[in-house]
């Protein structure tokens, strides 16, 4: 797997470069060697002639202009767009000077009939700092590129892509190969964006190691690094050996998501789990649910939990593992106050989901008055509610925002969405999940993941590794069902049911 990089961290690195002997001209010409390999490749094995340059004014359009000049000298047939009309960048204005006197420079003016003709289209005008919308005289060129049946290529990224949060300007071309520098930008791994890049093909352009400074590493969960966070399962092993996870969810309105989070947990390998909830639940859930113990609890005259069974709790949670709160809790007076003391007197980890992170809105400041790990799974509508702030502005700067409120409640997060970014103060690497598909956009199936994860949590796996392991899991059950049944039709209990063969398939 390709390192992953946000576009800060490319930034620093290329910068960074010159104080290791290696200068930002000698990476634009080793970029640009690396882009001529990849167009020179397409246009040998499928026997393509005619290659149209579209070229920016920034360091971007910079590679493409060196790239032109090699194609040139290797006698193949280039024209060239300035896009953006004259380099402005320094590096830019350099390769423009260095222009083979051979090149075709084609106006804007018979754009159109180049496109048409071209066999190979590179897209080479806006590179990583690229963010907001695309000029219309771009997207109307743009719009052109989308038309043809030419391979189209993208230098680093296509242009239009957002590199730091994976949205996309309308207009931006869907590109048949993307051919990377040095690493893969964050972003591009992020939908949309990833639908608009094609196969990425990262190449190495001469930046030493030692020029990076991360703080962080991102790594991509695949089936192979999910096993190596699993531990192995002794077969002298007893039911205590696994742990013993409290559940603290459900009410008389949402008595399914206590169901699933407590099967889900049971799915997964935990040795005991005892789902505290009120009357009305645990009636509902007893006769189906045969594997966990129960507890009951007093509920509020409208079928919640009520907040004076949280020293009931807090003392469960002594003979406990984890605690998993939220799936199903509702949100009133009595469940806000619950979340706020069982966060403030409980010491074993706590897995707060759902309406457990919505009671959190109004008492943020209580992540910094526990003894207890806190592991948060918020889908972005709960983030941003936590952040005060839109969904819009939340998805804008996700990454980031992410990061710092994990730093600075000290809490392991799992940003649920298509793609899941998993952090933890206590780690230095990032998890990205992009298993799944839309067969996880139902009900249910958060608190799949809750259960799964609190599940892994219990049985002494660390937070982060444990998040990481749930969110893989959940997403590659979507994956092999859909194989069999239409993602419309899938729902948490097929998930529940597939879940020991998924296990099985990592393990193996």
């Amino acid at each position: 797997m390709s390192k992953i990089l946000t576009v800060e961290q490319m930034g620093y690195a290329e910068r960074n470069s010159e104080n290791y002997g290696v200068s930002l001209s000698e990476l634009m010409n080793n970029a640009a060697l690396s882009l001529c390999r990849e167009i020179t490749n397409t246009a040998y094995k499928r026997n393509l002639k005619n290659i149209l340059m579209l070229v920016g004014s920034g360091n971007n359009g910079g590679d493409g202009l060196v790239c032109a000049n090699i194609l040139i000298s290797n006698s193949l047939n280039v024209k060239i767009i300035l896009a953006q009309g004259n380099p402005k960048s320094e590096l830019a204005k350099s390769a423009m000077s260095r222009l083979d006197k051979n090149a075709e420079i084609v106006s804007m003016n018979d754009a159109d009939a180049q496109i048409n003709k071209a066999d190979i289209i590179v897209d080479a005008v806006f590179g990583t700092g690229f963010h907001g919308s695309l000029p219309d005289d771009t997207k109307s060129l743009f719009s052109k590129v989308s038309e043809s049946n030419a391979v189209k290529i993208a230098c680093d990224l296509p242009s239009g892509v957002n590199a730091k949060n994976g949205f996309i300007s309308e207009g931006t071309v869907k590109c048949d190969f993307t051919v990377c520098f040095h690493a893969l930008k964050l972003g591009l791994l992020l939908s949309p964006a990833k639908e608009y890049c094609g196969e990425i093909i990262t190449r190495d352009i001469g930046i030493p190691n030692q020029a990076e400074s991360l703080d962080f590493e991102i790594k991509k969960l695949d089936k192979p690094l999910v096993k190596s966070l699993l531990p192995p399962r002794p077969d002298n092993a007893h039911k205590g050996t696994f742990g013993k996870l409290l559940c603290v969810c459900g009410c008389s309105e949402y008595r399914g998501a206590a169901a699933i989070s407590t099967s889900a947990a049971l799915r997964t390998g935990v040795g005991l789990v005892n789902l505290c909830s009120v009357k009305e639940v645990i009636s509902s859930l007893s006769s189906n649910i045969f594997e966990a113990t129960y507890t009951m609890l007093d509920s509020d005259e409208n079928g919640f939990i009520s907040c004076y069974n949280a020293d009931k709790i807090v003392e469960l949670s002594k003979g406990s593992n984890a605690l998993l709160l939220g799936c199903g809790l509702g949100k009133n007076a009595h469940t806000v106050s619950l979340v706020k003391e069982i966060i403030e007197n409980c010491e074993i980890p706590i897995i707060i989901d759902a309406d457990g992170i919505n009671c959190l809105c109004e008492n943020i400041n209580v992540l910094k008055n526990t003894k207890a790990k806190i592991i948060l799974t918020p889908h972005p509508a709960e983030f941003s509610r936590l952040l005060g702030i839109s969904v819009s502005e939340f998805l804008e700067n996700r990454f980031d925002l992410v990061k710092k409120f994990s730093d600075e409640y000290n809490v392991t997060v799992i940003s649920k969405s298509t793609q899941s970014i998993v952090v933890s103060p206590e780690c230095k690497n990032v998890y990205l999940s992009d298993v799944g598909n839309s067969a996880l956009s139902k009900g249910g199936s958060g608190d799949l993941l809750a259960g799964m994860t609190a599940s892994f949590i219990s049985q002494g796996i660390e937070p982060i590794s444990a998040c990481a392991i749930g969110q893989f899991i959940l997403g590659r059950s979507a994956e092999l069902l859909s194989q069999s049944m239409s993602k419309r039709s899938v729902i948490a209990r097929d998930i529940l049911d597939i879940l020991p063969f998924v296990l099985k398939e990592i393990e193996d």
